[in-house]
């Protein structure tokens, strides 16, 4: 989760580090890609109605002094780790900028970790340790890590056992996700439901499903309404990074790193240059202005399944899509129909 929202004097030094981090301190030439998300991250989390240039290319050595509020510090932290990943490269030079600039601000973060695995292709590393953390926010429904929870995450990551996939079935669960579908078409839980059985995903209970706690996936898909591809996904993986507070950087930078940079860092395809700044740096913002961070341990699809949806986005804050937003993700096939 970010929280941004600097004064001009923060911004112009926010804007500066990230120049800094890009060029890796005036060394190596601003790409494109680098430019534009510079300036949608200005638009969409600092919150600036008109772009403006750093005063130099040279991280401020006084930073530390302008941006003072805990919370703040961390957000320019995880903004700057993303920025290495974008032209693909993942250079030392640029990284280690971050690294000066997370010291002086005294932050130590996750996406430092991830970006120190990243910039020695340690990408494995990287993979094992987010599913690790993931298991108790993702897989389980309570928020807590219990062990059907690691059994369902090695049973879907191993060859299939004869006999396993009939001893994990929960039919209760089952008629409890199915019954979702009888419920009026336009309440979140019937939206639920259909989004499994369009795409003929099992329902949870079923014996070759995802566990119930992956239901919070499905519903960041229905919330935000992108859909499943490639580009539906990566900006999945923003919204729902912007709305977590401890899964924030494994669900950006992981998503940079293998839909961006093309590194395999968890099973799936590899594609690169998926990043389309403007639409990645908004779903980001779309999920940090929520007030419900669904993964955080509290949140329970149940007692909401009988809210009409857009009441429910009302509520939890979900900003919605603009006509030229949902013109530009139908033309990438990235939004539910």
């Amino acid at each position: 989760m970010l929280t941004l929202h600097p004064t001009g004097s923060q911004a112009a030094l926010i804007v500066q580090a990230m120049h800094a981090v890009a060029t890796a301190q005036g060394t190596v030439d601003l790409e494109p890609i680098e430019r534009d998300s510079i300036v949608e991250i200005q638009h969409h989390l600092l919150h600036l109605d008109q772009p403006i240039g750093p005063a130099g290319t040279a991280l401020p050595d006084h930073l530390a002094d302008v941006v003072i509020e805990r919370a703040m510090r961390q957000s320019v932290v995880r903004i700057l780790a993303l920025l290495p990943v974008i032209d693909k490269r993942i250079l030392p030079a640029k990284v280690a900028v971050v690294e000066e600039a997370a010291r002086q601000l005294g932050v130590e973060d996750r996406g430092l970790e991830i970006l120190r695995l990243a910039v020695k292709g340690k990408y494995r590393s990287i993979g094992f340790g987010t599913m690790m953390r993931s298991v108790g926010h993702y897989w389980s429904p309570t928020g807590k890590m219990r062990v059907r929870d690691w059994l369902d995450m090695l049973r879907n990551f191993l060859p299939p056992v004869p006999g396993l996939y009939q001893m994990v079935g929960d039919q209760a669960l089952l008629a409890r996700f199915r019954a979702l579908g009888q419920l009026p078409g336009d309440t979140f839980g019937h939206a639920l439901y259909r989004f499994y059985s369009d795409r003929g995903f099992a329902l949870p209970g079923e014996p070759k499903s995802f566990p119930e706690g992956w239901a919070k996936h499905e519903a960041y898909h229905v919330l935000s309404e992108y859909e499943v591809n490639n580009q539906g996904e990566m900006l999945l993986a923003a919204f729902s990074g912007g709305n977590s507070r401890l899964l924030c950087m494994d669900l950006l930078m992981v998503t940079l790193l293998q839909f961006q940079a093309g590194k395999r860092v968890v099973p799936g395809p590899t594609p690169v240059d998926e990043l389309r700044p403007a639409a990645f740096f908004r779903a980001l913002a779309r999920g940090a202005s929520m007030n419900v961070d669904l993964l955080g341990g509290q949140w329970n699809l149940w007692p909401v399944v009988e809210r009409p949806i857009a009441e429910l986005r009302a509520a939890y804050n979900v900003p919605p899509l603009s006509a030229q937003e949902r013109h530009d993700l139908n033309g990438w096939q990235a939004l539910i129909a």
